[in-house]
């Protein structure tokens, strides 16, 4: 124990290189062949300093007081680190797409063709004409799936979601030039312990009836795995853009958000006349802007979401938008 404590300490005055916040299993290194690992874990790293050498190794972030290095990959050297699915995917997604994120204007405003290929609309059975009603979001997940919030699928009126639409901003007419892919809902899959009162787990997912073609509209969004929400959320959505008239926007909306003190959250939902509570696996966010921006009804399902800084990786995930 004394050895591995006095490894750790040289060690963190000898790195000076540094990758930025990655976690461990994260891939590294010019041609990402490497992975972040454990200092301790890292064989090169700990016979170096066996020998009072530096190792010379890129430092991928911290987890707690351990430091996580940019390790050696090669034969049996690190551990084979379990990939969940979700980042696995996420991997194969990535390859050869990034997104290009234009400037954030705090109030609402609608995004660019292209912009969030990954953003779903959610549609409900006809209405009196017999067409479509659009009324909830939601992101695509993989080619088969879309996730969504399990409100927008357990409802009063008791009609669940039967089409999706992809690769379109202008929901409602051609503006945008692009022909989008409708794509009814073969399956509701709703969270096993959603509670409609508390919001609790409200998640669920459409499987769709055939799989979505992917083009430079139509891609599918990393899932957030890490526990830290930082500043610089985005929420997107097609809902109530002015709600004495409850006129909704044709076009798909972005706004930029920030995490709110669970506290403070909780104090003011107490205060209002719904008296509804914030639980400690739900995440606050609010604009911060003299001229707020938030989501209204009809962004239901649509997501909550953090630009990755890394340009081989799509914008993460966070969890969705479900009510506010």
């Amino acid at each position: 124990m004394t050895l591995i404590r006095g490894i750790i300490f040289l060690y963190l005055f000898s790195s000076v290189k540094t990758l930025g916040d990655l976690e461990v299993g994260d891939r590294c290194g010019p041609r990402n062949e490497r992975r972040c690992t454990l200092v301790t874990n890292c064989p090169e790293a700990v016979e170096k300093l066996k020998q009072k050498q530096k190792p010379g190794l890129e430092t991928c972030g911290f987890q707690g007081q351990l430091e996580i290095v940019c390790c050696s990959n090669k034969g049996e050297q690190t551990p084979k680190i379990p990939v969940r699915n979700s980042v696995a995917a996420c991997e194969r997604y990535s390859k050869g797409y990034t997104i290009d994120l234009k400037p954030f204007i705090i109030k609402g405003e609608n995004v660019s063709l292209g912009e969030f290929p990954y953003m779903a609309a959610v549609g409900y059975p006809g209405n009196a004409n017999g067409e479509t009603t659009w009324e909830c979001g939601g992101m695509l997940i993989s080619e088969r799936f879309v996730l969504t919030a399990a409100h927008c699928t357990v409802r009063v009126d008791s009609k669940l979601p039967s089409m999706v639409r992809l690769g379109k901003i202008d929901l409602l007419g051609d503006l945008d030039n692009v022909t989008g892919q409708d794509i009814p809902v073969e399956e509701v899959i709703v969270h096993p312990e959603y509670h409609h009162l508390r919001k609790l787990n409200d998640i669920a997912l459409l499987r769709l009836a055939r799989s979505a073609e992917f083009n430079d509209n139509v891609k599918a969004v990393c899932l957030n795995t890490r526990q830290e929400i930082r500043s610089g959320l985005i929420v997107l959505g097609w809902g109530v853009i002015d709600t004495e008239t409850e006129e909704r926007s044709r076009f798909l909306q972005k706004a930029f958000v920030e995490p709110y003190d669970l506290n403070k959250c909780n104090q003011t939902f107490l205060d209002s006349p719904s008296k509804t509570a914030i639980y400690d696996k739900q995440l606050c966010a609010l604009s911060k802007a003299a001229v707020r921006s938030d989501t209204c009804q009809g962004d239901s399902g649509g997501p909550i979401q953090i630009q990755n800084t890394r340009d081989t990786e799509i914008t993460r995930k966070l969890p969705w938008s479900s009510w506010g």
